[in-house]
């Protein structure tokens, strides 16, 4: 039998002169989520552990004392419901308590005899959402030996938990330089492993995988930095996998130094990645010297070097460098010598040649000896008096300056500097210069 407690009261009436009496009972139905916690037919849930907050993406036990108030049934299984978007990973009772598959958004214990008055432990786990609403609250319902469904109750209000922090994304491999138009990877010259963007809770660890939105996140890559006015291309856009976005096949199509790319999901944190180049080419070299050639329509630039180095790299465009007291007007470009990891090869050098066209000499006309090479380096060097400076690059400070004839420096002293400048038999400029290190320059 369902019992209820049963109230009565005194309805009064007036008629042709008489006063009449009668007595109504009303029966008063359990109201969902609020208890009398005296009542003698019902099972009381009391939260015995109420975390106020819980951080986006992380898990927490949440504890629940039951008291068994019906002198008569016993409850026979008891379901929590998760608030909205959590995940419950686990649960228990007493001994001989058997729980429903996890994970899920909801778990049924069913639970051994538990005579009257006895109080009894059940333990929850569950994954907050990293999106959520400020404020949710957990369900609770139980069926007991009478098969009577409305039998459990809140001791007060249900347990309420808000969701705080910010789930956020971490790059597990930074982008490498290659060149233009070839897979963006986590090693040099598209090599290595792709591009990995890890999904982490407000706490900044990984994401647990039995967490159904760290399977089932789309992160978005865009180019956040743009030196080279690139446009991103393959697949920018990948459905997480066990918390975890692989980008393998990501391009950018101009060259440029210090680009950077940024991932983005839905209710996350966005990351930028470390600065990177795209540079125009890479070759090979073998045993004996390398060469790698680049142009535009006003601008040629060339070097070879016989560099004990595995790869030379060489581009134009993208790049923004000037010197003191000196207006540039070419296409400037970057160079290096590299091992196969990527690494800049220590004291190498090579010949370079800087070519501008008819049409930007005729843009800014000089007389010949004017001519000039803004070289850039990391390490400092002998320029012409005044122009030295510095400038960032890539996020990395180079020094500055006009390169010094080569004539000036003694024999063996090796320094970058200008060997010769000429006209072109076109009516363009070309300037020969040594070339240390990973340099930049312009004309």
């Amino acid at each position: 039998m369902n019992r209820r407690s049963r109230f009565f009261g005194i309805r009064l009436a007036s008629g042709t002169g008489a006063l009449v009496a009668g007595i109504a009972f009303f029966a008063v139905p359990a109201q969902a989520g609020y208890a009398n916690t005296s009542c003698s037919d019902c099972y009381i849930v009391t939260p015995a552990t109420a975390p106020a907050t819980a951080g986006a993406g992380t898990g927490q036990g949440y504890a629940f004392q039951v008291t068994n108030n019906d002198p008569n049934e016993t409850l026979k299984s008891l379901t929590f419901t998760a608030p909205a978007d959590f995940v419950i990973t686990g649960a228990s009772g007493p001994s001989g308590t058997s729980v429903s598959a996890v994970p899920g958004s909801s778990v049924t214990l069913m639970l051994p005899s538990e005579p009257t008055g006895r109080t009894f432990t059940v333990s929850v786990t569950a994954l907050a959402p990293c999106v959520a609403a400020s404020s949710e609250a957990w369900g609770v319902s139980g069926v007991d030996s009478r098969g009577e469904t409305n039998e459990v109750q809140w001791s007060s209000s249900p347990l309420t938990v808000s969701v705080t922090g910010k789930c956020s994304l971490a790059f597990i491999g930074q982008p490498a330089q290659t060149a233009v138009n070839s897979n963006i990877l986590a090693g040099f010259n598209s090599t290595g492993s792709p591009l990995a963007v890890q999904l982490s809770d407000a706490n900044n660890a990984p994401l647990n995988q039995a967490d159904f939105s760290a399977s089932q996140t789309q992160v978005t890559m865009s180019i956040a930095t743009n030196p080279g006015s690139g446009t991103l291309a393959g697949t920018t856009t990948v459905t997480s996998s066990n918390g975890v976005a692989d980008f393998g096949n990501l391009q950018i199509d101009k060259t440029g130094v210090g680009y950077a790319l940024a991932a983005s999901a839905a209710g996350f944190a966005s990351v930028t990645s470390n600065p990177f180049t795209i540079t125009g080419q890479i070759q090979t070299c073998g045993t004996g010297s390398c060469s790698a050639s680049q142009s535009t329509a006003t601008t040629a630039t060339s070097a070879t070097t016989t560099a004990p180095g595995d790869f030379a790299a060489l581009g134009l465009g993208g790049v923004s460098l000037t010197c003191n007291h000196y207006k540039a007007v070419s296409d400037a470009a970057d160079f290096g010598i590299f091992n196969s990891a990527g690494g800049g090869v220590a004291g190498s050098s090579a010949t370079a040649t800087l070519t501008l066209s008819k049409a930007a000499v005729e843009s800014s006309p000089r007389p010949l000896l004017l001519w000039q090479v803004c070289y850039a380096s990391p390490t400092s060097f002998p320029a012409v008096p005044g122009t030295s400076g510095t400038t960032v690059i890539g996020g990395t400070t180079y020094h500055t300056g006009l390169l010094l004839p080569c004539i000036l420096f003694p024999k063996g002293q090796t320094e970058p500097c200008l060997i010769s400048q000429r006209y072109t038999a076109t009516g363009g400029v070309q300037l020969t210069f040594v070339a240390l290190g990973d340099p930049y320059w312009r004309g």
